[in-house]
């Protein structure tokens, strides 16, 4: 499943315990949302976005991860954008994760 985040399309839900972006990998920009509501009609909550960098990134072990929680009725995913070296450099991957936060004010944005 895909979803449109600021005109820019995130794949996933990918799980936040097993989820991982290694060194040799494309860096991403990533959105931690939360899905709740019924199945014919979700709502989706942006509880964080943020940028992997060069190095690589556990999602499990990430600094904001204790406050990643979803409420109740919600499950928890990564949403991944691919964001290439040879098209994005670090600074261009934190600046669109900051223009999305900006826009969707995680934890309370919803899409």
């Amino acid at each position: 499943m895909s979803l449109k985040l600021s005109g820019y399309l995130f794949t996933g839900p990918f799980p936040v315990a097993t989820t991982e972006i290694r060194a040799n990998q494309v860096p991403v920009v990533f959105a931690i949302v939360a899905k709740g509501g019924q199945s014919w009609a979700p709502v989706f909550r942006v509880v964080d976005v943020g940028a992997s960098p060069d190095e690589g990134m556990r999602f499990a072990d990430h600094p904001r991860s204790k406050y990643w929680g979803p409420q109740v009725g919600e499950t928890l995913g990564v949403y991944l954008f691919y964001a290439a070296r040879s098209e994005h450099t670090a600074a261009d991957r934190e600046g669109i994760a900051e223009a999305l936060r900006r826009q969707y004010d995680p934890p309370r944005g919803f899409v």
